[in-house]
């Protein structure tokens, strides 16, 4: 019989299969979650649980963070997880800034001015001379309180002329306009040791430009008070004077924006740290981010050199620093300061940012615009967050503290979860924004956000906190209960 030309090819298929093999068929696709290395993905919530199944065993970084708004709360977790064993402590690094009264005359070298203050006993009437004039700023020199150091006149014209050249100008850029309640069109910085009297290296008193409720004294002066630093102290440069005087002059300008221009005075309902926060930054974006970096490596993880557990993420609430009502914290000021900073930071790195031009010039890419709106707006702390960037704040929160834990590993490029690289200003030399990898003045070696291994984790959560965790595992169930009222939120990111 004859074949068809069909069956032979067919007949000769199947003589090509050796008879004793097996066709090649498809092996199932993994169970359960099967994320690449840099992948960030949000976990859901089952009940009281974050339950999920991993795909692959390996190692993964979790992102806890509470979006309750309560202030000075800890709350409970419980983990578990098909772990393959414990590993040291630590996570490694990679290998890798009004009308007043009849204007005030202007100042000369030499002339004699007094000032009402504090001495942290009493308000005391001082008389001051003028040891420095430029176009914008007069330095006064307290020449009736007793003092245990001398004021270092070499500096003077170079203080000067970073105010003249580079501080006032991107402040006002960055932020809006001076105020000038007394019509002389200069800032005072005064230099009293009552300051240091008091224990700080400089203030200012929203009280002098007429922002603030129930003042007993002011001066009706755009004035900002600074101690006489120690002579060999890091507080003592022109460079660092100039760093200190640039916080201080955004706090002024910060009042008059809020609450001059919208008729309103400074009240409660706005955490203290956001004016810190915003001082730091401002510190910053003028080019000055120098002793600010002590500040935003505590929020890191300087535990160990402060010998304070609290100085690390684990310190920082976003409740204590922008809840309403929040005041100085008595343990925890230095890393609320930073971790105000940091959250600032990254909101003013998402709404755009800046470019710095090679001469120096600071060009708005959106940044710029956001910052002017928060100074701008009568809205307070969270809100005016919340409404000038046009996002559900506990969504911000989120992100941001997603993004400490992500920035500097080299895991992805998504700009959601990573701080922008720094940049030298070419005025300063200095280096705008963060890196939680720093080598901050050649000594301090950060390492990142603390992580602690899944089985060596604390167990406890702050309200409006969070905890970092490294989880090495086979595949498997993972399950991470929380205290309900914490309203935890969690993220999961593999790492290899």
């Amino acid at each position: 019989m004859r074949r068809s030309p069909l069956l032979a090819f067919l007949l000769l298929a199947m003589a090509c299969v050796p008879v004793d093999e097996e066709l090649d068929t498809p092996e199932p696709p993994p169970s359960g979650l099967d994320l690449v290395i840099g992948e960030v993905v949000e976990l859901e919530q089952e009940g009281e649980e974050f339950r999920f199944e991993l795909a692959r065993g390996g190692e993964y970084l979790i992102a806890l963070v509470s979006t309750d708004d309560a202030q000075g709360t800890l709350h409970p977790y419980v983990s578990r997880a098909p772990v393959l064993k414990a590993k040291e402590a630590g996570d490694k690094p990679p290998a890798t800034r009004p009308p007043g009264s009849p204007p005030r005359p202007k100042a000369e070298v030499g002339d004699l001015r007094s000032f009402t203050l504090h001495d942290d006993r009493q308000w005391l009437t001082i008389e001051a001379e003028a040891i420095g004039v430029s176009e914008r700023v007069v330095l006064w020199e307290d020449q009736t309180t007793p003092s245990e150091l001398e004021v270092n006149y070499e500096r003077i014209d170079l203080i000067l002329q970073n105010l003249e050249e580079i501080v006032i100008p991107r402040e006002e850029q960055l932020f809006g306009a001076i105020s000038d309640v007394d019509g002389d069109g200069k800032i005072a910085v005064l230099i009293s040791y009552t300051v240091n009297m008091i224990g700080v290296a400089a203030y200012v008193t929203w009280c002098d430009i007429n922002a603030a409720e129930g003042c007993t004294a002011g001066n009706n002066s755009e004035v900002v008070y600074l101690s006489i630093p120690e002579p060999e102290g890091r507080l003592s440069s022109a460079n660092a004077i100039t760093e200190t005087v640039a916080h201080e002059l955004s706090h002024l300008i910060y009042a008059y924006h809020k609450h001059v221009l919208n008729g309103t005075m400074l009240r409660e309902g706005e955490g203290i740290y956001v004016t810190e926060g915003l001082a730091a930054l401002a510190q910053d974006l003028t080019g000055y981010n120098n002793g600010n970096q002590y500040v935003w490596g505590a929020a890191f993880d300087l535990a160990e050199f402060y010998e304070d557990e609290n100085f690390c993420t684990q310190g920082i609430s976003v409740n204590d620093m922008f809840g309403d009502g929040s005041f100085y914290s008595t343990d925890r000021d230095g890393v609320l300061r930073g971790g105000s900073y940091l959250f600032l930071r990254y909101l003013f790195e998402q709404a755009g940012g800046m470019e710095v031009l090679a001469d120096g010039s600071l060009v708005d890419r959106g940044g710029i615009a956001w910052l002017r709106s928060i100074y701008s707006t009568p809205a307070l702390g969270a809100a005016a967050i919340e409404e000038t960037m046009g996002r559900d704040y506990w969504d911000l929160v989120f992100d941001w503290y997603t993004a400490i834990l992500v920035s500097g590993r080299n895991l992805n490029n998504d700009k959601a979860f990573n701080f922008e690289p720094r940049v030298e200003d070419p005025l300063t030399g200095y280096s705008f924004g963060v890196d939680p990898y720093a080598l901050i003045h050649g000594y301090l070696q950060l390492s990142g956000a603390p992580v602690q291994p899944w089985l060596e984790a604390d167990r406890f959560i702050r309200a409006g906190g969070a905890e970092y965790m490294r989880l090495e595992t086979e595949p498997g169930t993972v399950e991470l209960w929380v205290d309900p009222s914490a309203r935890a939120r969690a993220r999961l990111i593999r790492v290899n």
